[in-house]
Order: C-alpha cells, then sequence, then structure tokens
C-alpha cells in the first residue's frame, strides 16, 4: 500500500505506543534477539526445521499455530530496526510462560527481565526501558525506542505475592492475571469450560498491583473474573490484544453482549473505568480488516478507548499488507481513508494508552 505524506507526517508526529509483544520468547530461546534485524538465512533454516516438525499445540485454546510459529514466536516481526521502521515510540513486550514450561515460570520470567535490562543497557543510544511516562516522553524526543516490560499471565509470581514488588522494581508496568489457562489467581479464558473468577490470591493481587503502579491488563481473562475485577477497581484498567468481531462462544462472551446484572457490555465496562481495548494484528486478515475492528470498539466505547495490541506471531496469521511492526503506518494510512480525523488517530496510536499511564504509574 502506498503511504500519503499525510499519513507519514501524522505517525511520524504520533506517540505510537503497542501494548503486547512476545518477543522476549524467542529471545530467550536464542532465536533471535530484541536488537539486530532477524536475517532472512536465519528465516529460512527455521522454516527447513519447521518444515520437518510436527510440534504439538494444548487443546486448550480456541486457535492453531502453524509449525513455524511455534519454534519461532514473533521472531523477524519485532526487533529493533523493525520498531525504528514502524515509528514505534514505546513497545510492550510481555513476559509469557509457555504451558510446556510453566514449572520454570519464575526463572524464565526473570531470565526474560534481565535480558530486556541488558538489551537497553547495551544499546542506550537506541533504546530505553521506560518506567515512567516521562520516559515514553524522553524517548520520543530522543528518537529511541521505549521498551514496557509486561506479563502475560501471572504464573511467575508462584505461590509468593511478594515477588510482586521484586518484579515491580525490576520495571514491571502491567500485568494479565491470566493467560487462558487457570492459575492460583483466576480462571482464564479456557476453551469450552466452566469457568470461575478470582481466588482470595487473586484478589489480593490486585492491592498490590495498585500500591505498584501496575496496570492491570484484561486480556485472556475469564468473563467472570473480568466482572470480580470491575467490581473491585476503581480506576483505568485495559484489554491489551483482542478482537470484538471474531467471536468464539466456547471462548468468551461476544463483547457486543450486555451482562444483565451489569447493564452493559465489557467494553463499556472498560471505557467506564477510564480504560482502552487494543485491537489484535494476530489473525487478521489484512489492514482494512484492523479498521473495521476500530470501528467495532469505536461504536461502543467512543475514541478515547481503542488502542493497539498487534500480537504478531508467526507470519502466518499476519495481516497480509501488514506483517510486522515496521510496517506499522500501513494502519494510520487506512485510519485516514477510513475518515478518521488526525485527533482520532493520535489517540488510536498511543495517547490513549498514554493517558492510561500517566494515570496509573
Amino acid at each position: 500500500m502506498e503511504i500519503s505524506s499525510a499519513a507519514r507526517e501524522l505517525h511520524a508526529q504520533a506517540i505510537v505506543i503497542d501494548g503486547h509483544s512476545d518477543i522476549l520468547l524467542p529471545v530467550v530461546d536464542g532465536v533471535t534477539t530484541l536488537t539486530e534485524a532477524w536475517p532472512a538465512s536465519e528465516r529460512e533454516r527455521w522454516q527447513l526445521i519447521a518444515n520437518e516438525q510436527r510440534v504439538g499445540h494444548s487443546a486448550n485454546y480456541s486457535y492453531t499455530l502453524d509449525a513455524m510459529a511455534q519454534l519461532t514466536a514473533p521472531a523477524g516481526q519485532y526487533e529493533l530496526p523493525l520498531l525504528a521502521a514502524g515509528g514505534v515510540t514505546a513497545q510492550c513486550v510481555a513476559i509469557f510462560i509457555p504451558d510446556e514450561r510453566l514449572d520454570d515460570a519464575l526463572t524464565i520470567g526473570l531470565e526474560m527481565a534481565a535480558r530486556l535490562h541488558r538489551a537497553v543497557e547495551e544499546h542506550a543510544d537506541r533504546c530505553t526501558l521506560a518506567t515512567s511516562t516521562a520516559d515514553i516522553r524522553r524517548a520520543k524526543a530522543e528518537g529511541k525506542v521505549a521498551y514496557i516490560l509486561t506479563m502475560e499471565g501471572a504464573e511467575p509470581f508462584q505461590h509468593n505475592l511478594e515477588l510482586i514488588d521484586i518484579f515491580a522494581h525490576l520495571g514491571l508496568k502491567m500485568t494479565t492475571l491470566t493467560h487462558s489457562r487457570r492459575n492460583l489467581l483466576a480462571d482464564g479464558t479456557q476453551l469450552g469450560r466452566k469457568t470461575g473468577g478470582l481466588t482470595n490470591a487473586g484478589i489480593e493481587t490486585l492491592t498490590r498491583l495498585a500500591r505498584n503502579g501496575i496496570v492491570l491488563d484484561l486480556a485472556h481473562i475469564s468473563d467472570t473474573s473480568f466482572w470480580d475485577i470491575i467490581e473491585r477497581v476503581d480506576g483505568p484498567l485495559l484489554l491489551s490484544h483482542t478482537s470484538l468481531l471474531q467471536v468464539d462462544p466456547d471462548y468468551r462472551a461476544a463483547f457486543d453482549h450486555v451482562f444483565p446484572t451489569y447493564g452493559m457490555t465489557k467494553a463499556q465496562a472498560i471505557a467506564a473505568r477510564g480504560g482502552l481495548i487494543g485491537v489484535v494484528f494476530w489473525g487478521q486478515p489484512d489492514s482494512a480488516t484492523l479498521v473495521d475492528e476500530l470501528d467495532a470498539i469505536i461504536a461502543q466505547t467512543g475514541p478515547d478507548h481503542a488502542g493497539l495490541g498487534t500480537d504478531f506471531y508467526g507470519f502466518d496469521k499476519a495481516p497480509s499488507d501488514l506483517p510486522h511492526i515496521g510496517q506499522l503506518p500501513v494502519l494510520t494510512e487506512q485510519m485516514l481513508r477510513r475518515g478518521y480525523d488526525e485527533e482520532t488517530v493520535l489517540k488510536i496510536l498511543g495517547g490513549n494508552y498514554l493517558r492510561i499511564f500517566d494515570a496509573v504509574w
């Protein structure tokens, strides 16, 4: 897609914040690095390996991953040169532990944090770790990329909630309570199962997160747990990556479903708390469907409550015209073509995230 000068100028002006990436997983596995481009030769090598393997995939999820994605995760989609090319100001990078490695959740989580710290120390001229919104604004002014440490699934906290304080000292600024599975804090969105809500430890976690200025992310949580949180959290929270239009009734209630107890949809509940919903890029056919998703969010909540939550995880499920974060200006072009005004585009690209971070951090 040809990017107009208007889209390029507006994108360059924006503070661009992406709410979700699993790039730390292939980094700790030695597949790629945070800071250097992933060579085409490496992608070709891993594709040959994938062609010879049939990697198992858990039946707990409503989606499938091709063998290449299971081996390399989002390698080649979030490295620092791509973030710079995509005009990204701040990239959330998640500590995420796959099902088969949960026994080592704390060790792997700490290693992911350590790899991030090492990268920003060794490449301080190109990137930084953001623990305040001043850090994000400074990165924009200096032409750097700010990394934001997040967590997807709180298994690294294990049985000891004091570890929340430790991860906060390491820079953790946003976390979900669950991935799709159940853990000691809450139920996730297990496929086809009747799910429950927060445990007592999960309720205590809400207090500890607030005390540490850590944003609560509602991605991958059960509907019962969702409303448990809404009842207990007064300030802004968000859902970093999801689809409103790709409905799976075995995974969660549709986002246009009005819950009778509360008289609102989940999207409206998030907006009522001053939060946002990040549109997921994974599994979307192209950039036009991404704007369809944004239309659906804005129709329910208004433009102050939409953002980006790319979650690239392999090229097989990436939008055809936006295969990695380096092509992000394509979305800005699509929003302008759809008739979005500049103020709305700036909010979606990062302004709405920045408002929430200002309030919570």
